[in-house]
């Protein structure tokens, strides 16, 4: 390298500075785990992006043991040590915190709000009933007695409230033989450091003597998310491993030398550094699947490595700028379309995958960069002929150097186009998100034995209620339930933010029957009968701002999104009828049922279709440049072998039994990024001076496969569909880069 190209480098090497430092600062609580972020968000309406987000986070925080076997005593024992290593993680609350906040906020509304069955006493005349029920609760012999609530609450209003709004399945009362422990977690239950400290307090609690000999079985979301990333973590450790071992060894093949390897790996440490900087500038945070995707860059990096160091082969002697010079233009052209096609992911409404255009985007350029300035400085000539490289050579190498002839030309087009009517006929596509990983067998039967103990079940379909104002949603929320209720399915309703804090409408209809109907004519002979309590308990307070605040579990269910105001009614069971129930799922402006699997299944839909289109565009996108660089039409017959690549790639993975998803067509856009590679190298260099350029495009394509490929090892369907479409796509586009040749490049 000259003197003038040392500065270059010499800026190069300050960027890699300033941004190592900048994401060893930055990095720390910046790597979003909640696996919530890669599901898309529907633009279209955010009132029902931001529903689901809450009704997820609402059908997820709750968490619940059941322990059994053993003594009783050893069993309570045993709750009380299990419930004292959760809370001291700082992420889980008892349900009894929530249970004194519902009771709280009962006793102070105890005057205003009503059961329906008890409005519909008191409409009837029969506040009697509920007077008398009282009196018989203070004389039981187990009644629940005390002065300061005979002072406070003769009637027992409070209690009556608290029986009709909790539902069965939420008042955990399992049989004698075993004791539960439940609550929630006040944080993301897909994130993994949450996942990993419950998982921690768990197993410290195992090891204490109170937990020997009892039976520990869980319920919640957080145990399924916990399995799913504790198997991602496990496949792509194992993956991670075979993907270094194999291409140290590959590279040890082919340059018989351990500084190709580390030349390689200081260029992809490089390129992926300031890739993350970039990201973390921008976004504040990267997404961990942002980092498990960035597998597919280290191929595409270690192959502008590769181009530049098997330059070195050629038997002719050349300086460094020579060899730079051979490889400038497809290098460069290679960078830009890869550029272009992993920007194309930023017109998706999926913050992760934006973060991955730009740490791709980023990562590529600073690989160009790396491999035009650094790498001459560091490789200096030394490397070898080694015995894979000799290998390539005499067989793909000159595989890929012949001119196909027509009838082979034609030949090949034929059989990929029956390869493609199989693949079609054979297989489909896979929108739907509860297929994407299979559950855990042991976590479905723990949750079973919960569930059958105490009727604690997650929620995951809802009611979307909508209003101009809070209280239109609370009223129209109201007019929800009570249908529900004509239907005979307001059982399935978990829980609803009006039952505890109604329209003004409904709370100053129920206050007025309260007052007049029930406490007027009741409560002053009830007080003579039990001797004691006060005739105005049910008086308005004075202070109104002493009131408790509402239940953070009640609060959470409503929301409001550009000046709608709205509610999420969470349900469990029945909800397969609800869907096709006259006038209750119709999409209008009061309410509608939302099932988030099927919800996100239509979307991942449609970005499939949206993924296929923008790959239509950047297919056109990279002719147009081509056409540009080149200036004349012949130069898109360097498109033919990445767009039949595109074609044929979903066919033959769904004849592999993999059907093609949005994370397909993920993948197909590295396809178009890194597939026009050999084609252009293919064009750039079709005579004998690119024997070794060839050898140097399998290396290249072999990497790719390598690196992104074996995610095609996963159970997980998103990173496997993505693994497997990369890999195919890449050897396609590498054995039909020759059909460039067919139909003419300069030179051939």
């Amino acid at each position: 390298m000259t003197k003038g190209g040392r500065l270059p480098a010499f800026f190069a090497l300050l960027a890699f500075v300033l941004a190592g430092a900048y994401v060893a600062t930055h990095l720390e609580g910046a790597i979003d785990t909640d696996i919530l972020s890669l599901l898309p968000g529907d633009a279209r309406d955010p009132v029902l992006a931001d529903a689901l987000q809450r009704a997820s986070a609402v059908a997820s925080d709750r968490i619940a043991f059941a322990i059994e076997g053993g003594a009783p005593q050893a069993r309570r024992d045993a709750a009380t040590a299990l419930a004292a290593e959760l809370t001291a993680t700082g992420l889980f609350k008892p349900s009894s915190v929530d249970a004194e906040g519902l009771w709280k906020w009962l006793f102070a509304h105890r005057a205003r709000f009503l059961c329906n069955d008890d409005r519909e006493r008191l409409m009837a005349g029969r506040g009697g009933e509920i007077s008398a029920d009282a009196l018989r609760q203070w004389y039981a012999p187990m009644g629940i007695g005390g002065s300061a609530l005979l002072k406070s609450d003769p009637l027992l209003l409070t209690g009556r409230l608290l029986g009709c709004m909790v539902p069965p399945g939420m008042r955990m009362m399992p049989d004698a033989s075993a004791e539960i422990v439940s609550g929630g977690i006040a944080a993301s239950v897909y994130r993994l450091d949450v996942q990993d400290r419950i998982a921690a307090a768990i197993a410290k609690w195992s090891a204490r003597p109170e937990a020997h000999g009892l039976i520990l079985d869980r319920a919640g979301a957080l145990f399924h998310a916990a399995y799913g990333a504790e198997q991602a973590r496990a496949e792509m450790s194992t993956i991670g491993g075979l993907t270094t071992v194999a291409v140290l060894l590959f590279y040890w093949l082919m340059f018989r030398s351990l500084r190709a390897p580390l030349i390689a790996a200081a260029m992809v440490l490089y390129s992926l550094t300031i890739g993350l900087a970039l990201t973390l500038l921008v976004f504040g945070r990267v997404h961990a699947m942002g980092l498990v995707f960035g597998a597919a860059l280290i191929g595409m990096v270690v192959d502008y490595t590769t181009y530049y160091l098997i330059t070195g082969f050629d038997d002719r002697a050349r300086t460094s700028a020579e060899r730079l010079a051979h490889i400038w233009k497809p290098l460069s052209l290679g960078m830009l379309t890869s550029v272009g096609a992993f920007l194309a992911l930023l017109f998706f409404p999926v913050p992760a995958f934006r973060q991955i255009a730009i740490f791709g985007g980023a990562g590529l350029v600073a690989a160009w960069v790396a491999t035009l300035l650094l790498t001459p400085l560091v490789e200096k000539g030394a490397m070898r002929k080694g015995p894979g490289a000799l290998a390539i050579e005499r067989s793909i190498g000159r595989l890929l150097a012949r001119t196909p002839t027509k009838g082979a030309a034609w030949s090949i087009l034929a059989i990929l186009a029956v390869s493609t009517v199989a693949g079609f006929m054979h297989g489909g596509t896979l929108d739907d998100v509860r297929r994407f990983q299979a559950p855990s067998p042991q976590l479905a039967a723990e949750e079973a034995r919960v569930r059958a103990l105490t009727g604690f079940a997650t929620s995951s379909s809802f009611f979307l209620v909508r209003g101009g104002t809070a209280d239109e949603a609370a009223a129209n929320e109201e007019s929800l339930l009570a249908n529900l209720g004509r239907n005979g399915v307001s059982s399935s309703v978990v829980w609803a933010a009006s039952r505890l804090a109604p329209s003004q409408a409904r709370e100053k209809a129920d206050s007025d029957l309260i007052a007049s109907r029930l406490v007027a004519p009741f409560l002053p002979p009830l007080v003579d009968k039990l001797g004691g309590g006060d005739p105005q308990a049910y008086a308005p307070p004075s202070d109104a701002s002493s009131a408790p605040a509402m239940p953070a579990f009640a609060s959470s269910l409503r929301g409001e999104t550009g000046g709608i105001y709205w509610s999420i009614v969470p349900l469990a069971g029945g909800t397969a009828a609800m869907a096709d129930m006259g006038g209750m799922t119709k999409d209008d402006a009061a309410w509608r049922f939302v099932d988030p699997a099927t919800r996100y299944s239509d979307l991942m839909a449609r970005y499939r279709r949206l993924a296929v289109y923008g790959l239509a565009a950047a297919a056109v996108s990279t002719g147009i440049f081509l056409l540009i660089v080149y200036r004349r039409l012949s130069s898109l017959k360097i498109m033919l072998p990445m767009t039949l690549a595109l074609i044929v790639t979903p066919a033959v993975a769904t004849l592999m039994g993999v059907p093609f998803s949005f994370f397909s067509a993920m993948g197909l856009f590295l396809v178009v990024g890194a597939g026009v590679d050999y084609s252009i190298f293919q064009w750039e260099h079709p005579a004998d001076e690119g024997k070794w350029t060839r050898v140097g495009i399998v290396l290249a394509a072999v990497m790719t496969c390598i690196s992104v490929g074996l995610l095609g090892l996963s159970s997980v369907l998103p990173v496997r569909s993505f693994g497997v479409t990369v890999a195919i796509g890449i050897l396609l586009s590498l054995l039909l880069s020759p059909l460039v040749r067919r139909w003419g490049v300069a030179g051939a």
